[in-house]
C-alpha cells in the first residue's frame, strides 16, 4: 500500500501539478486532473461544476457551491474497484474531510458532500468497492478482496488519492485533515485511528459499529427467535408496559438500563400489561450484555417497532442485515434463511470466518483500543452515542471507550480522546430528547459555535487546543423556515464511573 502511494505521488507530480498561469483557471485546473495516468487509480472525470444546483442522479439534485468535481476508481487488487468522489471548492478553507458510510456501504452521498463544500471543505467519499444498498452484502459472496475494501482498504486508497489530487489541484497539501462518520461510518472513522493513526489531525466518531460481526451475531440470535416461533414474538402494543416497567426501575435518564423480566411476566393469563414467559425470554435476549438494547426506549417511534420488531420481512431492519451478513460474510450462500440460524453454532461464526488467511472480525472490526499512535501523532477523537439506539447497541462505543481508558489510562486517554453520551438519542440522530449538534446537515447546530456544533468543537480543539467539555444538543419543532427550537439539553463528556487507573508502564 505505500508503494502505491508513492507511485501515485510521482504520477501526480508528473501529470498535475499545474502552472502558475493555469492556476489562475479554475477550469484549466480541474480538466488538467482527469489527465492523470496510474495503474492503481484511474480518474474518471474531472470537471468544473458552477455555483448553484447541481444534479448528481435521479432525485439527488443539490445546492453547491463553484467547485471541482472528481469522480474516479481504484483497483489495488485484481478485483477491487473502489468507487470515490473528491469534491474540490473554490472558497477552500485549508481542510479535508473525509466521509463514512452506513450499513454495508455500497454509496456516496451527494447531500453530504455538498454540506461539506458548502462550509469550504475539500471533501470525498468511497462506495467501498462495490455499488449496492446499505442492507446489501450480495457483493461480498466468492469476492474476499472486497470485504477487505469495506473492511478497511478503501479508507486509506480514498485519503492517499485524495491527498495528491488535493495537492495538484490548490498546489499544497490540506492543512488539517478530518474523518467524519457515524454507524459504519463511524466503524471507519475508528479505523481510521486505529490503522492509520498518522493520516488524521481530527475524528468524529458517531454510533460506531466498531464490533459489527457480534452484533450482526446477535441481529440474527434475535430476529432467528422471533420468527421461528410466533410466541416469542412481542407485539408492538406490549411496548410501552416494556418501557414503562423499564424507567420505573432504572429512572429516565440514567446510562442504561435492564428490566428484571421476571417483573414483567404474566401472573394470570396474558395482557398488554405483561408479557408471557416466552416473551420475556425474547426480551431477555433483545437487552441482554454486552451489545443488546435498553427497554426504556422500547415504545419510542420508529425505534423497536422499526429495527427489532418489524413484522415485514422486507423492511429495512435487524432482519435485513442479519440475513444478508450470514448470507454473503458467513455461509456464502444466497438461499439462506433466518430460520436456518444455529443458536449454539452460528453466533462466533460471524467474528471467526476466515478468508485471505485472516478472520472476519480482524478485517471488519474496530476493536482495537490502543491509540497511542494516533495520540502521538497529535490527533484528536470525538465519539458520540444515543442512549435509545435500538441498531447499533451505545454500550459498544461505551465499553470502547473505557476500553480506551483502561489501555492508555484516563488522564492520557482525556487529552485526546471525548465521549459524548446523548440521552435519549436513536441512531446517529433522532428521538424525542434533544439530538442535533451539528453531527450530520440533517441534524444541524443551533449554534455555528464550538458549545453547540460537534464539528466545530473537533476543530477547536485540533487547531486550537480547546477540549470539548460539553455539547449542547437541540430539538426542533416545524420544517424548513418554519422551523423552531423546542429544547436544548447540556450533555457532559463522558466520565467513566469505574474510575480506570492508569495502566502501570
Amino acid at each position: 500500500m505505500r508503494r502505491l502511494h508513492l507511485g501515485l505521488i510521482v504520477a501526480t507530480v508528473l501529470l498535475v501539478r499545474p502552472t502558475h498561469a493555469a492556476q489562475t483557471d479554475d477550469t484549466s485546473r480541474c480538466a488538467k486532473l482527469a489527465s492523470m495516468k496510474h495503474p492503481v487509480v484511474q480518474i474518471l472525470s474531472a470537471m468544473e461544476v458552477p455555483a448553484g444546483d447541481f444534479d448528481a442522479g435521479p432525485a439527488d439534485v443539490i445546492h453547491v457551491p463553484a467547485s471541482c468535481r472528481i469522480v474516479a476508481v481504484a483497483r489495488p487488487t485484481a478485483d477491487s474497484a473502489i468507487g470515490f468522489e473528491l469534491w474540490l471548492p473554490a472558497g477552500w478553507n485549508g481542510r479535508y474531510a473525509q466521509l463514512g458510510n452506513g450499513g454495508f456501504a455500497g454509496n456516496i452521498d451527494h447531500p453530504s458532500l455538498a454540506a461539506e463544500i458548502r462550509r469550504g471543505n475539500a471533501a470525498a467519499m468511497t462506495d467501498t468497492g462495490h455499488k449496492a444498498s446499505q442492507f446489501d452484502a450480495s457483493w461480498a459472496l466468492a469476492h474476499p478482496e472486497k470485504i477487505v475494501d469495506y473492511g478497511y482498504r478503501s479508507i486509506e486508497v480514498t485519503a492517499d488519492a485524495a491527498r495528491l489530487l488535493i495537492a495538484g489541484y490548490y498546489g499544497h497539501a490540506a492543512r488539517r485533515r478530518y474523518f467524519i462518520g457515524c454507524s459504519n461510518g463511524g466503524r471507519q472513522a475508528l479505523i481510521a485511528a486505529q490503522r492509520y493513526p498518522a493520516d488524521w489531525d481530527g475524528i468524529l466518531a458517531g454510533s460506531p459499529a466498531l464490533r459489527w460481526t457480534e452484533q450482526l451475531a446477535l441481529f440474527a440470535e434475535i430476529q432467528h427467535r422471533i420468527r421461528s416461533k410466533s410466541a416469542n414474538w412481542i407485539p408492538e402494543d406490549k411496548l410501552p408496559a416494556i418501557s414503562f416497567a423499564a424507567i420505573t426501575a432504572c429512572g429516565r435518564w440514567t446510562l442504561e438500563c435492564r428490566v428484571d423480566v421476571r417483573r414483567l411476566t404474566c401472573r394470570r393469563g396474558d395482557s398488554l400489561q405483561c408479557l408471557t414467559g416466552a416473551q420475556a425470554r425474547t426480551l431477555a435476549l433483545i437487552q441482554s450484555d454486552p451489545l443488546g438494547f435498553d427497554p426504556r426506549f422500547a415504545a419510542v417511534p420508529q425505534n423497536w417497532n422499526q429495527w427489532i420488531l418489524n413484522p415485514d420481512p422486507s423492511a429495512p431492519s435487524e432482519l435485513a442485515f442479519a440475513t444478508s451478513a450470514y448470507r454473503f460474510l458467513v455461509h456464502d450462500s444466497a438461499d439462506w434463511r433466518i430460520e436456518q440460524f444455529d443458536p449454539t453454532v452460528d453466533p462466533p461464526l460471524a467474528s471467526e470466518r476466515r478468508m485471505t488467511g485472516r478472520r472476519l472480525t480482524d478485517i471488519v472490526d474496530a476493536k482495537d483500543p490502543d491509540l497511542r499512535p494516533f495520540a502521538k501523532h497529535g490527533g484528536k477523537l470525538i465519539m458520540y452515542v444515543g442512549t435509545a439506539d435500538a441498531l447499533i447497541s451505545p454500550r459498544a462505543g461505551i465499553g470502547y471507550y473505557e476500553a480506551l481508558e483502561q489501555q492508555v489510562g484516563v488522564g492520557r486517554a482525556r487529552a485526546f480522546a471525548r465521549l459524548f453520551a446523548i440521552p435519549g438519542m436513536q441512531h446517529c440522530q433522532g428521538g424525542l430528547a434533544p439530538n442535533a449538534f451539528g453531527q450530520a446537515w440533517i441534524a444541524p447546530a443551533l449554534r455555528a459555535d464550538p458549545r453547540y456544533d460537534v464539528r466545530l468543537a473537533l476543530e477547536a480543539w485540533v487547531e486550537r487546543g480547546r477540549a470539548p467539555r460539553s455539547i449542547i444538543a437541540a430539538m426542533y419543532g416545524g420544517t424548513g423556515r418554519n422551523r423552531y427550537v423546542t429544547s436544548t439539553v447540556i450533555v457532559k463528556a463522558y466520565e467513566n464511573p469505574g474510575k480506570v487507573a492508569a495502566p502501570r508502564r
